[in-house]
């Protein structure tokens, strides 16, 4: 049972109800996780604003969303993340991802027929951003160099970054899973509108709000 309430629609006050509204116009529904942290709502409008390029792949172009799904999901799985390995799972299979390969991605990938290198190399670099061997491993960026350019391997950076995060984040707090009919909505949300991006970041609620700081202090350089 989650540790701290997972508001409804019902329950959602002004702040909260537009950070849904936003969510479910993106990716077509508002998961248990974000509805947790929607309990700090300023912090999740501009996580919400970073995680869709980060895990999507139309924002940016640069990275494919089964190269994303990859990391998500070794990174996860490493963390014990049941909440997260259950959502990004069903990504994956939306992906194109195999019952076989999913399987594969936490055990002996890197000798699997399963993955390409550049896949392997990917899968690889989470797994030492995850465990910290970096350091102790520097052939894992090497390898990795040889398939993607800076802008990738910094989005796959992020995205791992992101789950060795997101993954404490619902663990942590005990995050309820979903019932198996709205994880399986993870499978419609694999592309994202760029135009409903876009309308997200210039509209958020915020905008139109008082000034979050006092104005004299800024122009005074306090």
């Amino acid at each position: 049972m989650s540790l701290i309430p997972i508001v409804t629609d019902e329950d959602a006050n002004p702040e909260q109800a537009a950070l849904f509204a936003g969510c479910t116009k993106m990716l077509g529904r508002v998961a248990n996780a974000l509805r947790v942290a929607s309990h700090a709502p300023k912090i999740t409008q501009a996580l919400l604003g970073f995680m869709i390029p980060a895990l999507r792949e139309e924002v940016t172009g640069a990275l494919s969303v089964r190269i994303k799904a990859l990391a998500i999901l070794k990174t996860s799985m490493l963390n014990g993340c049941a909440y997260c390995i259950g959502h990004n799972t069903s990504l994956g299979r939306a992906v194109g991802f195999s019952d076989e390969q999913i399987l594969a991605i936490e055990g002996d990938y890197n000798n699997s027929a399963l993955f390409t290198d550049a896949e392997k190399a990917a899968i690889a670099w989470a797994e030492c951003l995850t465990e910290k061997t970096y350091r102790q491993n520097p052939q894992v960026m090497d390898e990795l160099k040889t398939h993607f350019s800076n802008e990738q391997i910094v989005e796959i950076t992020m995205v791992s970054g992101f789950f060795n995060f997101w993954n404490r984040f619902t663990d942590g707090l005990q995050v309820d899973l979903e019932a198996k009919e709205q994880v399986s909505l993870i499978r419609k949300s694999k592309k994202v509108d760029v135009n409903d991006y876009i309308t997200y970041m210039q509209g958020t609620w915020w905008n139109d709000a008082r000034p979050m700081m006092d104005e004299s202090a800024v122009s005074s350089g306090s």
